[in-house]
């Protein structure tokens, strides 16, 4: 049997105990034409065990006044819940016995194809949700990040009970893990509960999902998701961004909150405060294992999306082309040592990031280091960062909105390779 790897942020005046019991797989290893296997088979862990059924595995979480989720993402599946610290024992007890005797019940598989049917057909009426699909697909196509891990509904079809106990066998019983517990608990009570309930039952050994790195696409490519009756738009442009071991990451960073990371960012400035065009704008950098997306959201009205669209792409230019300005730099820097507080001010938000070096692979300095290396940022490698990773002509544009209103002006955007058009449910 295998230890899991034990995290713990103990603070001794909370009443509630969180936990999480991470499984390093996910759905970067489901089957071409089999999106969705992961997702479905984490979340029958939660019907049925070989001791209880779904009502009394749901009232056993009531009885103890716990609450528990199960979330699937491409590198890793995560159980999560709360209770308070007398319930704790019973809780991961519970937790294993759906880790380590799922029952898998083929009743049950049916009613979450159905449900999750029924989500892909509720993610439909999300235009911000449509954009961000849709623009993953398209940056990353024909990689495992331009999937999701819901899956579509053709592949949700072609899963079986045996698929699932397949990917259960393999992937599941056998994946290292991460138990973590933020509460008032010590270290050496965390590993009594952990080793009792939560090491693996199986020596076999599931090596964790890698993806390939991304390649970037060359031109400006416009993916228009039709979708009829919009009087306003939702809008999503990026490439390729950072990698967290990348030289100039934390540069690049700091460049991003300067353009869009702030709300007296250039992005908001000149898009909101100036012409009132959009709500919010915003600019980011993803982290995960490999390279992951920059990406600029904006939500027009749809006589105002075009226009938005270029003086985004001009801001991105200039941004690239001149750089950032001391004052910028000097702004910046101030506000992110200031609010880095925040990000540490509770046992949950201090333990995720323990977690994240782990899950990310993230430098073990990653988070203790923050500080000293935004204070000593340049405004000289910022400007670097940005012209070596942000080139402004690589560029892919997602626009949710009606194709017979927008299209014919969303054409005529500059330098533009390809123009796509897909339908709003084509999911």
């Amino acid at each position: 049997m295998s230890a899991p790897r034990l995290l713990v942020e103990s603070r001794h005046d909370l009443p509630i105990v969180h936990f999480q019991v991470i499984l390093l797989t996910g759905s970067l290893l489901d089957p071409q034409g089999k999106e969705g296997l992961t997702r479905l088979t984490a979340r029958l862990l939660r019907r049925g065990t070989k001791h209880r059924d779904t009502r009394a595995i749901e009232d056993r979480i009531d009885s103890l006044g716990a609450e528990l989720g199960i979330e699937t993402s491409p590198s890793y599946i995560r159980l999560s819940g709360s209770v308070i610290k007398r319930s704790l024992s019973p809780m991961l007890q519970l937790v294993g016995e759906l880790l380590h005797e799922p029952s898998l019940p083929e009743s049950e598989l049916g009613l979450l194809k159905r449900e999750t049917h029924a989500a892909l057909i509720e993610l439909t009426d999300s235009d911000s949700a449509l954009a961000s699909t849709f623009f993953r697909r398209t940056l990353f196509r024909g990689h495992p990040y331009g999937r999701t891990s819901i899956g579509r509904h053709q592949t949700l079809d072609a899963l079986t009970l045996e698929d699932v106990q397949q990917t259960y066998r393999e992937r599941f019983a056998g994946a290292e893990r991460i138990v973590a517990f933020a509460g008032d608990l010590t270290q050496a009570e965390a590993e009594q509960l952990a080793g009792e309930y939560l090491t693996q039952q199986t020596q076999s050994h599931v090596p964790r999902p890698l993806a390939p790195e991304p390649q970037e696409r060359p031109g400006r490519h416009l993916v228009i998701v039709d979708k009829p009756e919009r009087t306003q738009t939702q809008i999503q442009i990026g490439r390729l961004g950072t990698h967290p071991h990348d030289p100039d990451h934390t540069a690049l960073s700091v460049g991003n909150a300067v353009f869009g990371g702030t709300f007296t960012s250039r992005l908001m400035r000149a898009v909101r405060s100036e012409r009132g065009w959009s709500y919010g704008a915003s600019s980011r950098l993803g982290i995960d294992r490999v390279r992951e997306s920059f990406s600029m959201w904006t939500f027009p009205a749809a006589d105002d999306a075009a226009p938005c669209i270029a003086l985004e792409l001009e801001l991105m230019q200039n941004l690239v082309a001149d750089g950032i300005t001391d004052e910028e730099l000097s702004f910046v820097q101030s506000y992110l040592v200031k609010s880095h507080a925040f990000a540490i001010d509770t046992p949950d938000k201090r333990l995720e990031q323990a977690i994240e070096l782990q899950l990310l692979d993230l430098p073990m300095d990653y988070f203790s280091g923050y500080l000293q290396r935004i204070r000593e940022i340049t405004r000289e490698s910022v400007n670097d960062a940005l012209q070596r990773r942000l080139d402004p002509g690589n560029l892919t544009l997602c626009v949710v909105g009606t194709e017979g209103e927008l299209g014919a002006r969303l054409r005529q955007l500059p330098g533009l390779a390809s123009v796509e058009v897909v339908p709003f449910d084509s999911l």
